[in-house]
């Protein structure tokens, strides 16, 4: 039975409340699992035994040696971060995030451009809810950097990547802004009429939120760098040629480390198809004709970035193991609920489909390949081994390596 709009409306806000608080929740945990977990295994065993304890202090040191090397590697010991940085990451966020939710809100209406009515309120409804259901990764790219700032590792890979990744983001979108009656422009139309035109302090606005996300990340990327300026090109190119190369995973038998793999190599190509791929197949995975066709394509490629750092830390065994990696992966896996919640509720709930969904119709096949695409999204994680160093041995083992008194001949 088909469900009312109301209900399947108050089904969604509660799913992403719950989604939000979720990711909330695990992003504030502060347990140390993997040497917590070894030392509560380590009390079951037999405390005239050393064996574990020896394993888990020379993982420990030896962990704390790899440290300190990749610390001279990089030429001393990492300066501690400013606490302004955290500020500026959370300010950033918060005005990205409410920059894209206003032009969503102002683009996909009807009068918009005047005249041009929404066929039904379920239409622009469901395909506002598709197109902010990139919000999940633009918070959790945040929150992950505002992590790394508090653990002094904003020169790992993920928090210099996801800083590249917002600061194109940023740039993008404002260029977008700017631009919009020449991107959204509407053929045919006498006189030429777009979707989008902002002017004065709206305008100004929402450049300058997407400004400041491009100049916080663009700026700390900058002095995290290891180069001079003249550097910076080279330094980027060959990140992104790595980061290219290292698609696919390292053991192709692990689930999760392919799922996260299809999931880098896919965003990035609908993200290329989106910028490259004359109208209709633009509109692919966006759903939102002209109107932001061009402009999701910033968030796939937050998308691509998130992808790959989960498919490193996959392996790594780092996945279960850090906070930050479960952010990123509930923020991937929301921003999967929203956009199909979205396609759900325009298929089945939008009395207009599919009418009034031109340019979707024409492109049918690339319509069900992202929707089954991002289904990967909400691929399960499974569990990891996370004492897979020093395992317990079983009595078996005990009695196979130590003689007992069983196996002890007695004097006649």
């Amino acid at each position: 039975m088909m469900l009312r709009p109301l209900q399947l409306a108050l089904f969604l806000a509660l799913a992403t409340v719950t989604t939000v608080s979720a990711t909330a929740v695990m992003h504030n945990m502060r347990r140390p699992l993997r040497i917590g977990f070894s030392r509560a295994l380590l009390s079951f065993a037999d405390k005239s035994s050393t064996t574990h304890k020896d394993l888990l202090l020379e993982a420990e040191e030896t962990t704390s040696s790899t440290i300190t090397d990749l610390d001279s590697f990089r030429g001393g010991s990492s300066p501690k971060v400013p606490a302004l940085y955290k500020f500026l990451y959370a300010a950033a966020g918060i005005a990205t995030t409410a920059a894209w939710s206003t032009v969503v809100y102002t683009t996909i209406r009807s009068n918009q451009p005047m005249g041009a009515l929404m066929p039904t309120w379920q239409h622009g409804f469901f395909a506002r809810i598709g197109a902010l259901s990139a919000a999940p990764l633009i918070l959790t790219s945040y929150g992950t950097l505002i992590r790394a700032c508090r653990k002094n590792e904003l020169q790992s890979n993920t928090a210099r990547r996801h800083n590249l990744a917002l600061a194109a983001a940023g740039i993008g979108s404002a260029l977008w802004v700017w631009q919009a009656p020449l991107i959204t422009k509407i053929p045919g139309t006498d006189p030429l009429q777009s979707h989008q035109a902002y002017q004065g302090m709206m305008k100004q606005g929402l450049m300058a939120a997407y400004g400041l996300g491009a100049t916080v990340c663009g700026g700390i990327w900058a002095k995290t760098a290891s180069t001079g300026l003249l550097q910076w090109p080279q330094q980027i190119c060959d990140g992104v040629a790595q980061g290219l190369v290292s698609l696919a995973p390292q053991n192709r038998d692990d689930p999760v480390q392919v799922k996260y793999s299809v999931l880098a190599s896919g965003f990035l190509f609908f993200t290329g198809l989106q910028l490259v791929s004359t109208h209709p197949t633009s509109v692919i995975p966006s759903w939102t004709g002209r109107r932001l066709a061009r402009a999701f394509p910033a968030w796939t490629l937050l998308a691509a970035v998130t992808s790959l750092d989960l498919k490193e830390a996959t392996e790594r065994g780092a996945l279960h193991l850090d906070q930050q990696y479960r952010l990123l992966a509930n923020g991937l896996k929301s921003f999967g609920v929203l956009y199909l919640s979205a396609k759900v509720g325009a298929i089945f709930v939008d009395p207009s489909f599919p009418a009034s969904y031109h340019a979707v119709e024409l492109v049918p096949g690339w319509a069900v390949a992202a929707i089954v695409f991002v289904g990967l999204t909400l691929r399960s994680d499974g569990a990891t081994k996370m004492v897979e160093a020093c395992p317990i041995p079983t009595n078996e083992e005990v009695t196979e390596d130590e003689p007992s008194d069983m196996d002890v001949p007695k004097e006649e």
